[in-house]
């Protein structure tokens, strides 16, 4: 039975969007039985409980696009059916272990070693051949039509860094209903129509499937955790999308240049936290309410002011990224991340001092946050037992 491309594509489309809908629903209600809810008050927005594991929902819908793309008339290459492969084990890994991490929360050090594994799971096959892993081969050359070629020394450990770099981007993103959902389905859209046409004459039809599933999944979610949301999707979620998205980029040749101009708004945030968090002698790992995100919100934004800035800007570097070529690509980036770069600098460098960062973090209360909360109608536990106590 012959099926044209683009009613696969839209069956896949529909169907995984469709699919994550329902398990988000499900989960739901799993979640609000078990009592497994998201943490609230100090670094958190959230001022009320709201489940906290819809990657789950997430997890399964990008699994079963997948799948349906291999029941669909869809011809793939013995190779490209051994990288996915690897890439869901890497998925399936990020994920279970990042799910616990909702759970019991692990320490920093112990999920980063996760995060290195599992990107270790899909590149170091390369070892067994050229046809064998993912592996960043080549980067674009700006001073050159022909891609400046990397051996495996400097290969592999640039494609673990790559993978555990996006993993964490996404993540660390996730901070304000629908931002990191939102910019992942901007940038699965993105390489969607990379992949779909492109080569002209030998478009990547087979790969492109992989990011229009992930999209889908991550649509089906949104609605859910648009806000106000109903369902947040957790480190497992977070971590999973970073992940995927990370691995899809570049398992049918590497579309690095397109990739990091999509995801300038997480690639920002996460440089501006690291700098920061340097800055004041704490661990770069460890969490806290020093992103992008978290100042806009403390101006006063509201959280969909943050969501559509975000979403715009993503979508007009995204736009950028499929109108130019290669080296053009990469001369925008370089110059945008050289003045980005700049600029946190000069802003971390007048920033907080230590000390006043970490009164913040630690939730004291300003008087500014008390009147934000006033207006809300949102209290501490502490200004409920001091009224009564009056």
């Amino acid at each position: 039975m012959s099926v044209s491309r683009p009613l696969i594509a839209a069956i896949i489309f529909v169907a995984t969007g469709t699919a994550t809908g329902f398990f988000v629903w499900q989960v739901h209600r799993v979640a609000v039985r078990l009592g497994l809810f998201g943490r609230i008050g100090g670094r958190h927005l959230k001022t009320t409980a709201i489940p906290r594991v819809g990657g789950v929902g997430i997890f399964l819908g990008f699994f079963l696009g997948v799948a349906l793309s291999f029941a669909l008339p869809v011809t793939r290459f013995p190779d490209e059916v051994a990288r996915i492969v690897l890439m869901l084990v890497g998925g399936i890994l990020i994920f279970f272990v990042m799910l616990a991490d909702d759970l019991i929360e692990l320490a920093p050090l112990p999920r980063l070693i996760w995060q290195f594994l599992a990107a270790a799971l899909v590149v170091l096959p390369r070892l067994n051949g050229p046809y064998s892993g993912i592996v960043i081969g080549s980067v674009p050359n700006p001073f050159r039509s022909k891609p400046l070629d990397l051996s495996l020394v400097i290969a592999i450990p640039f494609t673990l860094l790559w993978i555990v770099g996006m993993t964490n981007a996404i993540n660390w993103i996730d901070g304000v209903d629908g931002l990191s959902g939102g910019i992942v389905f901007i940038a699965s859209a993105v390489l969607f129509i990379h992949t779909y046409f492109r080569p002209p004459g030998n478009p990547q039809f087979t790969i492109s499937l992989l990011p229009l599933a992930l999209g889908a999944a991550v649509l089906g979610f949104l609605r859910f955790n648009w806000y106000p949301s109903r369902i947040i999707m957790g480190d497992c979620g977070a971590m999973f999308l970073g992940y995927a998205l990370a691995v899809a980029s570049i398992i049918g040749g590497a579309k690095i240049a397109t990739t990091l101009l999509v995801l300038i708004v997480p690639l920002l945030n996460i440089a501006w936290v690291i700098l920061v968090r340097v800055r004041n002698g704490a661990n770069p790992m460890q969490a806290d309410r020093r992103h992008l995100h978290d100042r806009l919100i403390d101006l006063g934004w509201s959280q969909r002011q943050v969501v559509l800035a975000a979403y715009g800007i993503c979508a007009v570097f995204g736009t950028i990224a499929l109108l130019f070529d290669k080296r053009i690509k990469f001369f925008i980036f370089s110059a945008i991340a050289l003045l980005l770069m700049i600029a946190l600098i000069l802003l971390v460098l007048r920033g907080p001092s230590d000390r006043q960062q970490r009164i913040e973090d630690d939730g004291d209360v300003s008087h500014s946050a008390r009147s934000r909360r006033s207006v809300r109608g949102v209290r501490t536990p502490a200004e409920v037992t001091a009224d009564r106590g009056k």
